[in-house]
């Protein structure tokens, strides 16, 4: 165990694996585990994250590619990288949609209001502080929440920014104390102690602010007193301090921080280091920390590392102009697997104004959602209020109009709209599919090419198991007319093989968007929520299916003859050969779309391709761009 407390290299070799046996007698064993935990957090994870991770694993296997926090103009040849790369037992998609922060700079002071005009919702105190400081004067020293800091490190924390003589703002909280489970019952336990009398030595002269609760971070990082950063490097707080083009003094603690450090020094360089990774578990005195705030604040290496940091910002803001700033109250995404003409038609109603090829008669509402429906969306108003921008499960080939509308003339504007599907595979069968084990497949390889119409109204319906006519599934399976499938079945798997012509659905937009996207032209037969409106989608506007039964007869049932003629004007007409033309030009066109390119990541992508049993080294990944 001696041996890896330290793990004085800090680097796990491809393929290295450490045993550790833990016995775990009657008395004694929370030591064991204990010990456990520190050599796994020799490794810069702790038992949480490593454990959090984990519980992901599986997950990750079944995605279609991943979301990350970042941007080209920060990690384009990683992103790159990542493109070439089996992921999981084969390739993902890969979108760099950061950053999701505001990128909005207070390049001067505001305006003062007078008392009978103050705001609702005043500024923070340590706003008007920088409000009276010099441009780019102030470091801010914040560490995050979840990192904590001994007393004595502290301490010397406190002198080295005193006697650095640079003025600073401190967001010094619980968490930096790291006695979280203090018996005192009010919280003075958990309050840092610094050296007597020093928040109002440094008040007092106008040197430094020492906050103790909350503190907007991104207004200080884009306020034009703020100069640098000492910061956890966290990766939120790396994006937050590169996107307003603010250098970073880097000072990491764990997880992916140590990989971010690198990315900051020595890929960007828009930063320093602190305190290096290999000298972690060693006091940084203040001595070292008055160095390195002179260094970053006041030396002639700043200047060379500040204008690297706002040509950087400055990339990235004017990345971002190209599409809608971020609300700053913003921190999260909303993801939705429903049509854009179904997110246009239920923000805004009707009539609206709109272009000629959007319907004018939308369908109505009434009978649409379930309570149960209702009453989801209720609780997930309040989210989506606060959220950054959406997420759709769309492309641009099927929905560019509506994504158009959402994004520059109707949504709020400081939102920003991504069609990144479709989400779910692109593969079809060209040939017989002989090695699949599924006997629907089997059947499948069997029949003619775009002959066999695949029927399935998904997971939602009740009364699941509907007796058939007396022998019906012997008979028509003798016949190879047919097959009932009373389980699962691989949808995907049966909408690209080459045999199958067509698919009556319920219009949900999962199988919308994989028929679509496999060419496959649809019987649209919608029972509630947005199916009606994607049954409009597929029917009227992509032209790549047919209606079985119009919404406004959905109480009325639907005879066996109509269900007849539906299927052969699908399968057999002149109409339903126009119609398989037109989906298999559209699918077409979405697969070569997708062969240019689904779960969020909120690390650089610098760090998930350095994290123990990935695919290549740090020093592999740093090279990249050398």
């Amino acid at each position: 165990m001696a041996n890896h407390q330290k793990n004085e290299a800090n680097e796990m070799k491809k393929g290295e694996v450490v045993v550790v046996m833990v016995p775990f007698p009657a008395q004694g064993h929370l030591n064991q585990l204990l010990q456990l935990s520190r050599l796994i957090s020799s490794y810069s994870y702790t038992y949480n994250f490593l454990n959090f991770i984990a519980t992901q694993h599986q997950f990750k296997e079944l995605n279609s590619g991943n979301i990350y926090n970042t941007c080209k103009s920060i990690e384009g040849c990683y992103v790159d990288l990542l493109e070439g790369l089996e992921i999981y037992g084969g390739k993902k998609k890969h979108w760099a949609l950061g950053p999701f922060n505001p990128v909005t700079k207070m390049t001067t002071t505001p305006l003062r209001t007078n008392d009978n005009n103050k705001s609702k919702n005043p500024r923070h105190r340590c706003l008007e502080w920088l409000d009276k400081q010099a441009p780019m004067s102030v470091l801010f020293v914040s560490f995050g929440t979840t990192t904590p800091l001994t007393g004595e490190q502290i301490k010397e924390l406190a002198i080295g920014l005193e006697q650095s003589k640079q003025k600073f703002i401190w967001v010094l909280r619980d968490a930096d104390k790291g006695d979280v489970f203090s018996s005192s019952s009010s919280g003075e336990g958990r309050r840092a102690q610094l050296p007597e009398g020093y928040e109002e030595r440094v008040g007092g002269r106008g040197v430094g602010l020492v906050v103790r609760d909350w503190a907007p971070q991104l207004e200080i990082l884009g306020h034009s007193s703020t100069g640098g950063f000492m910061s956890h490097c966290g990766w939120n707080s790396c994006l937050e301090s590169i996107s307003m083009g603010v250098p970073i003094a880097a000072w990491p603690m764990h997880s992916d921080q140590p990989r971010n450090t690198v990315l900051v020094s020595q890929v960007l360089k828009v930063g320093l280091v602190v305190r290096d990774w290999d000298q972690r578990e060693q006091l940084v005195a203040a001595s070292t920390i008055e160095k390195k705030v002179r260094r970053l604040m006041a030396s002639r290496e700043r200047d060379a590392t500040r204008k690297r940091a706002a040509e950087l910002g400055v990339t990235i803001r004017r990345s971002m102009d190209e599409g809608c700033c971020f609300n700053p109250k913003c921190r999260s995404l909303c993801v939705s697997n429903a049509s854009l003409l179904f997110r246009f038609s239920l923000t805004y109603g009707k009539p609206f104004l709109l272009p000629a090829e959007i319907p004018k008669e939308l369908p109505s509402m009434e009978g649409c959602f379930t309570f149960e429906i209702l009453n989801f969306s209720t609780h997930q108003y309040e989210f989506a209020k606060t959220a950054a921008g959406d997420l759709y499960n769309t492309c641009r080939l099927t929905e560019g109009t509506y994504l158009d509308l959402l994004a520059n003339e109707l949504m709020n504007g400081s939102k920003r709209q991504w069609a990144i599907g479709p989400f779910n595979s692109a593969t079809t069968y060209r040939h017989k599919n002989s090695n699949s084990p599924d006997r629907y497949l089997e059947w499948l390889d069997k029949q003619a090419p775009h002959s066999v119409v695949y029927i399935s109204f998904g997971t939602s319906r009740k009364d699941r198991r509907t007796k058939l006519p007396q022998g019906y599934e012997e008979r028509v399976e003798a016949m190879g007319q047919g097959m009932v499938v009373g389980d699962w079945a691989p949808q995907q798997g049966i909408l690209g093989h080459l045999v199958t012509g067509g698919l009556m659905s319920h219009c949900g937009w999962n199988p919308c968007m994989e028929s679509i996207t496999m060419g496959v032209p649809i019987a649209a037969w919608p029972m509630h929520s947005d199916q009606p409106w994607n049954c409009l989608l597929v029917t009227q506007i992509l032209k790549v299916g047919l209606v079985v039964r119009e919404w406004e007869h959905r109480e009325e049932l639907v005879t066996s003859s109509t269900i007849e003629k539906a299927r052969r004007r699908l399968m057999t007409s002149e109409e339903g050969n126009d119609i398989r033309k037109n989906a298999v030009e559209l699918g077409n066109a979405i697969r070569r779309s997708m062969d240019d390119g689904g779960l969020l990541a909120w690390s650089s992508i610098l760090s998930l391709l350095v994290l123990p049993d990935r695919f290549i080294s740090q020093n592999e990944a740093y090279n990249v761009l050398s």
